[in-house]
């Protein structure tokens, strides 16, 4: 069955390139008898059960990351005034090179020009517009890659964007980038970590999980992909809110934001979560699928000592501590037995112990 096939295709893809096979796994795959070979879409793998038939496991594996990086790569976004089938065809040998120079197999047919090897986009399109007659029809090589003409979800476009950037600064820290994708995204190297990819980077290093099959990983079991989830131990997460009246709503909202985001891109964990100013207000202990409250009590000053003597008074087994705040308060001076980590809004604020990470405000 050809859907079965492509689905293990993904599972072996993921353990072999992790980057690539995650974002590729996040293809819907569904049969069209309508096309030759194939096509893509937002988030979606339309094929030609008699062309995926003529492929190896290996080939299957480069046609589906090569559709899926053509929307990873944000290359919709940057058209601007180009002409849609010559960037398409520039997008594709860009991204080609990119996937043979990472030791995947292309099937026969694939734009690939090793004049274009290490090449951006951008590049290869100014090459390639020098090279045509301004009234050639549509070049043939692309006709199996055809981009539905649609309005952009700007908050999906968005999320999309954020994720792709997650797993590249992940793969970049553990030394996983592709090969030479320094050259199709620059920007990734000439700025620092994203600091919501850093947040989660802390957590997930403060874990310490076994990895086993039963049960399968939930991200890809959707997609009839059995990978291996993180069990063991669940892990013990305090998350301190700073609820005083220097923290205005828009910080408040991206502190929030940020609890939901850990929320739901961790599985094993569950999280006390406090509110507290100069003393702590509430407390309340969250598990995964939960829902976030959104009401939050203080507006008082700052106490930190206060807080810190709460959670050692109250709380057990912990395996990290968030504390969200602007730094405007008391800070205890004898450093806790609990790792922590200072979620800090003001890069000007000096801690006396813990590991400080600086937010940036949503606006």
């Amino acid at each position: 069955m050809i859907e079965k096939r492509i689905e293990q295709v993904k599972a072996k893809l993921i353990l072999e390139q992790p980057y690539f096979g995650t974002i590729a796994s996040a293809l819907k795959c569904e049969l069209n008898e309508n096309i030759q070979s194939f096509k893509t879409t937002p988030g979606k793998f339309e094929y030609n059960d008699d062309f995926i038939e003529t492929l190896s496991d290996e080939q299957i594996s480069f046609t589906l990351t090569n559709c899926a990086m053509h929307y990873a790569l944000d290359y919709k976004q940057r058209k601007e005034n180009r002409i849609d089938w010559l960037w398409t065809l520039a997008q594709d040998y860009a991204i080609n090179s990119l996937l043979v120079n990472n030791g995947m197999n292309a099937p026969k047919y694939l734009n690939h020009d090793i004049r274009f090897d290490k090449v951006s986009a951008e590049e290869i399109y100014n090459t390639l517009q020098d090279e045509i007659d301004d009234k050639q029809e549509e070049h043939e090589s692309v006709e199996h890659i055809q981009y539905e003409q649609e309005t952009i979800d700007k908050e999906n476009d968005e999320a999309s964007k954020d994720n792709n950037a997650q797993l590249l600064n992940k793969a970049k820290k553990y030394g996983d980038l592709p090969l030479d994708i320094e050259v199709l995204i620059p920007e990734l190297f000439d700025s620092q970590i994203d600091w919501k990819n850093e947040l989660y980077e802390v957590i997930e290093q403060s874990m310490k999980f076994d990895y086993t099959l039963s049960p399968p990983n939930k991200r890809y079991i959707s997609q009839g992909i059995a990978l291996p989830s993180l069990g063991g131990t669940k892990a013990k997460i305090v998350i301190a809110i700073d609820s005083s009246g220097s923290i205005d709503e828009v910080l408040l909202a991206t502190f929030l934001s940020e609890v939901q985001g850990i929320m739901n891109q961790f599985d094993n964990f569950e999280i006390d979560l406090i509110h507290a100013d100069v003393k702590v207000h509430e407390h309340i202990i969250l598990q995964a699928g939960d829902l976030l409250e959104q009401k939050i009590k203080g507006g008082g000053g700052t106490n930190f000592e206060n807080t810190f003597n709460y959670i050692e008074e109250n709380i057990y087994d912990i395996t990290l501590l968030l504390y969200f705040t602007d730094g405007n308060g008391k800070f205890p001076q004898d450093e806790f037995s609990f790792e922590t980590i200072w979620v800090l809004s003001d890069e000007k604020v000096k801690v006396p112990f813990g590991k400080e990470i600086f937010i940036k405000p949503s606006v």
